[in-house]
C-alpha cells in the first residue's frame, strides 16, 4: 500500500469513529481536520465534499465487515453452522472500529434523508438480509433448520437490533448476553431435531 493510500485508510479510520460517536451527518471535512490535525484543504483534496466523505466512510466500514463477518466463516461447510458463526462474528464486527454499527446508526439516522447516502445504506442493508436469507435457506435446504427463512431472518435481525439499543440504554451488557439467549431460542425453534 502506498503512503498516499495510507494516509487515507487512517483518516477513514478515523472518520468512521467520529461518525459512531455522533453520527455520519455530524461527520464534516472541517470536523474531521481538527481530530486528525490535518487541514481542511488536504481533506478537501481526498473527499472534495461532506457527502463524498460519508460515502467512503460507509465503504471503508463495508470493507471491515466483509473482512470480519463474511470472510472468517468462508471455509464453514455447514450452513447452520455458518449461520452461528457469521452471526458470532456479526455481534462484535464493529468494536474495534467504532461505538456503534455504522449501519445501523445510519439507517436510523438518514432514512428520512433522500439522497446517495441513503441509497447506498439501504443497498448494503438489503445485501446483508439477503445473505442472511440466504444461509437460512441452506441450512432448511440441509435439513438442520425449517420454517420460513426471511421470518427467522426478520426476528433475528429484530433481535439484532434490539441489543444493540438495549446495550446504549445499558439494558443488555458487552457479552451481548440477552441477545444471545433470545437467539438460542430463535435457533431451537426452528431447529430439526
Amino acid at each position: 500500500m502506498n503512503k498516499g493510500k495510507h494516509t487515507k485508510q487512517q483518516i477513514l479510520a478515523t472518520a468512521l469513529n467520529v461518525a459512531t460517536a455522533t453520527s455520519l451527518n455530524d461527520l464534516t471535512i472541517g470536523g474531521l481536520a481538527t481530530v486528525t490535525g490535518m487541514s481542511k484543504s488536504g481533506l478537501f483534496g481526498h473527499f472534495n465534499s461532506k457527502e463524498n466523505l460519508q460515502l467512503e466512510v460507509l465503504e471503508y466500514a463495508q470493507t471491515i465487515f466483509i473482512e470480519s463477518v463474511i470472510v472468517p466463516t468462508n471455509q464453514v461447510k455447514l450452513a447452520l453452522d455458518k449461520l452461528l458463526l457469521t452471526i458470532e462474528c456479526w455481534l462484535d464486527w464493529y468494536q474495534s472500529q467504532g461505538n456503534s454499527c455504522i449501519f445501523v446508526a445510519a439507517s436510523v439516522e438518514f432514512d428520512d434523508q433522500p439522497g446517495v447516502v441513503r441509497d447506498l445504506v439501504k443497498k448494503r442493508l438489503q445485501k446483508w438480509l439477503a445473505y442472511l436469507t440466504e444461509m437460512v435457506e441452506q441450512a432448511i435446504d440441509e435439513g438442520s433448520m425449517r420454517g420460513d427463512a426471511k421470518q427467522i431472518v426478520f426476528e433475528l435481525y429484530s433481535l439484532y437490533l434490539g441489543s444493540e439499543h438495549m446495550a446504549w440504554v445499558g439494558f443488555e451488557d458487552a457479552q451481548h448476553s440477552r441477545f444471545k439467549l433470545a437467539l438460542k431460542s430463535l435457533i431451537s425453534r426452528h431447529q430439526h431435531n
